[in-house]
């Protein structure tokens, strides 16, 4: 079975009509759903998307429907068992003077560890060349 992760801001793309990639992740999404077997993401990203989508003011119930639509069609991890390579690689990058965003390790880290073939983002600073992934933006399913 193949599996793709989605990136917070691909979910905030699909549910907030005010964003600019809006129309083109609903398109996207489709053909994704024909593509993979199973779509996954992150509890953490649960939190950002309600952050970002109530500072749009999107109403509360949009949101929970929103949550509830996520909750029934795609796995939800958590990051309990990748947290202590995610560090590795934070301080790796540190230590290296490499300027490198912890969220986008945690999210790297957690699709591979949940064996994931893809993960979908418009994240340009995502890294390319991440081992055991392959990294898609909107565009390569339009």
């Amino acid at each position: 079975m193949n599996k793709i992760f989605f990136d917070a801001n691909i979910l905030l793309d699909i549910l907030l009509p005010g964003r600019a990639n809006h129309e083109k992740a609903k398109k996207a999404y489709i053909k994704i759903c024909d593509e993979f077997d199973i779509l996954s993401t992150s509890e953490n990203i649960l939190t950002t998307i309600e952050y970002i989508a109530v500072k749009n003011k999107t109403p509360c119930d949009i949101v929970v429907k929103f949550f509830y639509s996520l909750k029934s069609n795609f796995e939800i991890y958590n990051f309990t068992d990748i947290l202590d390579e995610a560090l590795i690689l934070y301080s790796k990058a540190c230590e290296d003077g490499k300027k490198i965003d912890f969220e986008d390790i945690l999210q790297l880290e957690c699709a591979i560890y949940h064996g994931c073939d893809a993960f979908v983002t418009e994240d340009k600073n995502i890294l390319k060349n991440v081992k055991d992934i392959k990294i898609y933006s909107l565009d390569d399913f339009l």
